[in-house]
């Protein structure tokens, strides 16, 4: 007869451990898994980063297109055309004063 409740009481206990055994696996993939809450946050975290960048890249690109357009045939500054001849090729115009000054 005590044979039977120690069989029986350590048939309940691998039961009861092995209930809490799975219960913590679950809980930890719940939370450290590849689909946990904490990887949640950590792709809205780099959504969220990486729609700041797109925005950046179309304001970007709208003022690279700008300019662009101030460029064609049809649209051509004159103003614009010596700017960008004065920043990028250091040309300056005849009438112009050039002072360097060194540090």
């Amino acid at each position: 007869m005590n044979t039977y409740f120690l069989r029986k009481n350590t048939l309940f206990n691998f039961i009861t451990i092995f209930s809490v055994l799975i219960f913590i696996f679950f809980i930890s993939h719940i939370f450290f898994g590849e689909r946990s809450i904490w990887k949640i946050f950590l792709l809205n975290s780099q959504i969220t980063s990486a729609s700041i960048e797109y925005s950046q890249l179309i304001h970007n690109k709208e003022k690279i297109l700008s300019e662009i357009n101030l460029l064609r045939d049809y649209n051509l500054d004159a103003d614009y055309v010596t700017e960008i001849s004065f920043d990028l090729l250091g040309l300056i115009q005849s009438d112009q004063i050039v002072i360097d000054i060194k540090k």
